[in-house]
């Protein structure tokens, strides 16, 4: 009996901290996996290799003024990255003429020459949080993808994708599949590590049942004790089964309603080389796709 109650406490824990992890993760797990992760697991992703992803984050009380100097991370990256001459940096924005996203053409003095790098914006994140001392302000991510200097590049497609309740939940099929698909991973390892444990439990007490009961029903020295054993066994072992239950449909519960991350979807570039021509009105430059 001191055993199961023993047990018993274990398991009201592990449902506390099961519970309880949607609402420690929700402020974390929400922000797009490219924001989590960064820009290293972004460029396992790639296809074509004349380009990097880069994420660029400031932080500012005023929004509005993050996103009036968006370009600046970019701008500064380029700029130390090739020691570029802070006053040669020059940033044109290249329009689509059939229908791709546009690109920015930055053009900078490289050892008395004149180099350019390409960049399309991705995807961004903004979030707004609360410090210390009362202090707050807005965290603004940008997702870019840049060329290498004076490559004329092969952008890949992407795509932003929400994350999908009705597959998280299929995924939840496996223990912990659906937090792993939502970028709550930790949630979700809690869920399979829970499996295995009370799984393991589950095995370990039937083992020790079999043997008790055989030793009774063998007529072993005091029968009446290892048939009590027997059932204490067994009752743990039932203990266990159910804690695999409640954990398992716990899974499938907040795979369903849980919101999880977004994340970028990089496919193979659509259609051939990038050319450019003249635009329309005569200034500036226009990208053009040529299929």
């Amino acid at each position: 009996m001191k055993k199961l109650l023993k047990l018993a406490c274990l398991a009201a824990m592990a449902a506390t901290c099961l519970l309880s992890a949607p609402e420690a993760s929700a402020r974390s797990h929400v922000k797009p996996q490219w924001v989590r992760r960064g820009e290293q697991m972004m460029n396992r992703k790639r296809i074509s290799k004349n380009y990097e992803f880069k994420v660029f984050h400031t932080s500012d009380p005023d929004l509005g003024k993050l996103q009036e100097e968006r370009l600046d991370p970019l701008l500064t990256y380029v700029r130390e990255r090739y020691g570029a001459n802070p006053l040669s940096v020059r940033l044109d924005s290249l329009v689509s003429t059939a229908g791709a996203p546009s690109v920015y053409r930055i053009t900078f003095a490289d050892g008395g020459s004149e180099s350019v790098v390409y960049a399309r914006k991705v995807a961004e994140y903004v979030s707004f949080d609360d410090y210390v001392d009362n202090e707050y302000g807005f965290e603004y991510d940008q997702l870019y993808a840049v060329s290498e200097k004076n490559v004329l590049p092969t952008f890949d497609t992407f795509e932003v994708q929400e994350c999908d309740n009705l597959k998280a939940t299929l995924y939840s099929l496996f223990p912990g599949g659906g937090q792993f698909y939502k970028g709550a991973n930790l949630k979700g390892a809690a869920i399979l590590g829970s499996e295995i444990l009370f799984g393991a439990g589950a095995i370990v007490c039937q083992h020790k049942k079999n043997v008790y009961h055989n030793n009774a029903v063998n007529g072993v020295f005091n029968v009446d004790s290892w048939e009590s054993k027997s059932i204490s066994c067994r009752d743990m072992r039932n203990v266990n089964l159910g804690l695999m239950a409640v954990a398992y449909l716990f899974g499938l519960y907040d795979a369903m309603v849980s919101e999880g991350s977004s994340r970028v979807a990089v496919r193979a570039p659509k259609g051939g080389e990038l050319t450019f021509s003249p635009a329309s009105t005569g200034a500036g430059v226009a990208l053009v796709y040529r299929f």
